[in-house]
């Protein structure tokens, strides 16, 4: 049972994932992504953070080796890495995740990389821009003027990163089964929702 939610900003998705995940009793991957593929790779993690979910214009020029090195102290600071290489060391960490155990999936393009699994199921939610910007307002503690332009931004990057290496369209219906908007459902009725879907798509009782 795999479980692969895309998000816009503010709309729930991280907490959707987190009782879903908590519901059925699997893991739970978001940032924690970055850990395990640093570890399983030897790269360093402020590495993988600096890209994450970002296209090949979201990495600083000269990033790579000047600002920390790549490996330990005694490793090559620049071995040529470039954002491609980042999304493929992930991608594998994620088909290897999902080969051992049920799981959902955090953003990252997961959908597209477990694309020929067919225990995968695949969701989008969004919200009304009100309901995103007082959640992003609340967990951020920063001003609605604020709240929008992170809003924007973060939502164009994921838009980005997801359109690249996918060739599929962010947020549109056709690039998943189910598209959600948590402001007319609710957070517990998607996840009560995909819940039985995904345990109903696995065959269990």
């Amino acid at each position: 049972m795999i479980i692969t939610i895309g998000r816009q900003l503010g709309s729930g998705g991280r907490e959707t994932g987190q009782k879903l995940a908590s519901a059925l009793g699997i893991a739970y991957y978001d940032k924690e992504l970055l850990e395990i593929t640093a570890k399983k790779s030897g790269l360093n993690q402020r590495l993988f953070e600096q890209a994450d979910e970002h296209t090949q214009r979201g990495l600083p020029a000269g990033m790579l080796g000047i600002r920390f090195p790549l490996f330990g102290d005694s490793s090559p600071h620049n071995c040529g890495l470039s954002h491609e290489m980042l999304f493929q060391i992930q991608s594998d960490v994620i088909r290897s995740l999902a080969e051992r155990q049920s799981c959902v999936f955090i953003g990252r393009c997961a959908d597209y990389i477990l694309r020929d699994r067919t225990d995968c199921l695949n969701i989008f939610i969004c919200a009304n821009d009100d309901d995103r910007l007082r959640r992003i307002m609340s967990y951020q503690n920063i001003t609605v003027e604020k709240a929008r332009s992170m809003m924007e931004s973060i939502d164009k990057k994921r838009a980005a990163y997801y359109n690249y290496y996918t060739n599929k369209t962010w947020g549109m219906a056709a690039s998943y089964h189910f598209c959600l908007n948590s402001s007319i459902l609710g957070i517990d009725e998607i996840t009560e929702f995909v819940k039985r879907v995904s345990i109903g798509s696995s065959g269990k009782e």
